[in-house]
């Protein structure tokens, strides 16, 4: 019995197709971003779906402005750190 409705359920997944084009679904993110830098992303925290931006390897997210825009130093210039190559 237990075998039948795992095939049954198998063959649904089976023949299922997404459409990546349309989904079903709408993402509307929010005016202000909660954002944190992961390696060398800033990635969002407060939306439903998590987005990120590519920021390299030479920047530091350091705060945010009064717009709440995100404020970036240069890695290798930060006070207090050591020069790497």
């Amino acid at each position: 019995m237990l075998q039948e409705e795992s095939s049954e359920k198998s063959k649904i997944a089976e023949s299922e197709e997404l459409n990546f084009d349309k989904p079903n679904f709408k993402f509307v993110p929010k005016g202000n971003h909660e954002w944190r830098q992961q390696g060398y992303f800033i990635v969002c925290k407060s939306c439903e779906i998590e987005h990120a931006t590519f920021i390299g390897p030479k920047k530091l997210l350091i705060g945010f402005n009064s717009k709440n825009e995100p404020i970036f130093k240069d890695r290798f210039k930060v006070e207090g750190r050591q020069n790497l190559p």
